[in-house]
């Protein structure tokens, strides 16, 4: 008896944005403690397009073909003897950061790694928050400790994780300040009401920065975007006390060069001071890589995830307005690539 089949988006080799092939591969068993969930939705983060290309190999192991995704909405299809929380036909969304796997027909997703979907939320919505929503929480609340009139930048605030941290920042009574491209400016302005400053000024010496004395004058900065110019510029920022907190480190999260050793001994280089001084400073500096999904499921991001009131400021994700499927997953990837998509990019993969 033959096995069941489903399409997949799959990379038979590490490879540029047209290395995709539609393939019909077979429907992932499921383990008691797991479900099987029909994909309406998923999306492409940077992270991705770095394993398709290779960049990452040096530091992270794929095994081909592969079908990646790491973000996904869906409706429950199969529920294993363990799981309690979900039952068949339920509509759900979560992540399974780092095994991919969400550009396919079906994927087999861990319980717990698993919300149920808001109602009033699309399926191309709730794709793509599990990733920048989670990352972003971790960042202003775990690591950040945002708290009601701290005054607070957040370093490529247009991006993914940056412009929901931005919301989130908002809604917890924060002052916010931003950096992002001259075009994302009129965007964050209209959109959530902030200032921001062009990446390449020298916004670490503007006056809302620095107290009478000239001296930084902010709470905290999140960095979105990396890079080292980004951190000495943030750090001037700071009060003595303040907090520099990075999603991403060194590196320029855009970027796409491959990881080799001498990226991993110059990261190394610049971190292990930081690290092993940061009692020394009159700042602390955190960097934090990677999520925990169950911050999905936390009291604060489940209300606000439910929140529909424009007064109480609902999340909003940016979408890119390009129309993705399976078949065209190349494409996503290669605008992913640029820098310079209008939010995030969704791979509709059912109706």
């Amino acid at each position: 008896m033959s096995q069941p089949t489903m399409t997949a988006a799959v990379a038979p080799t590490y490879g540029p944005p047209s290395v995709f092939e539609l393939q019909q591969i077979p429907i992932p068993a499921v383990a008691a403690d797991q479900l099987l969930v029909r994909v309406r939705a998923t999306c492409v983060n940077p992270a991705d397009a770095k394993q398709r290309s290779g960049n990452l190999k040096l530091v992270m192991k794929h095994a081909f073909p592969l079908v990646l995704g790491q973000d996904f909405a869906g409706v429950v299809e199969q529920v294993g003897a363990r799981c309690t929380r979900f039952k068949v036909g339920d509509e759900v969304f979560g992540s399974t950061a780092p095994r991919n796997g969400c550009s396919a027909e079906l994927v087999a997703v861990y319980e717990r790694e698993t919300q149920p979907k808001p109602a009033h939320l699309s399926w191309n919505e709730a794709a793509a928050a599990p990733t920048v929503v989670a990352t972003a929480y971790r960042g202003v609340v775990t690591h950040g400790r945002a708290a009601k009139g701290q005054r607070v930048l957040v370093l490529g605030a247009a991006g993914g994780v940056g412009h929901v941290m931005v919301q989130l920042l908002r809604r917890r009574g924060c002052q916010v300040w931003g950096t992002c491209s001259p075009r994302n400016k009129p965007v964050l302005l209209n959109e959530y009401g902030i200032e921001t400053f062009d990446y390449d000024s020298h916004w670490e010496t503007h006056a809302e920065f620095r107290d009478d004395r000239g001296r930084g004058s902010l709470d905290l900065v999140l960095d979105a975007a990396g890079g080292e110019e980004n951190y000495r510029k943030g750090v001037a920022c700071l009060r003595k006390g303040g907090r520099y907190v990075s999603a991403v480190g060194p590196v320029l999260h855009g970027g796409s060069e491959p990881i080799t050793y001498g990226t991993l001994a110059s990261t190394a280089s610049t971190l292990l001071p930081r690290f092993a001084f940061d009692a020394f400073r009159s700042t602390s500096y955190k960097l934090y890589l990677g999520f925990d999904v169950g911050d999905l499921g936390s009291d604060e991001v489940a209300a606000w995830l439910a929140t529909t009131e424009e007064a109480q400021q609902p999340l909003k994700i940016r979408l890119d307005p390009t129309a993705f499927t399976l078949a065209t997953l190349g494409d996503a990837h290669a605008k992913v690539e640029t820098g310079h998509s209008d939010g995030k990019l969704v791979i509709v993969v059912s109706a």
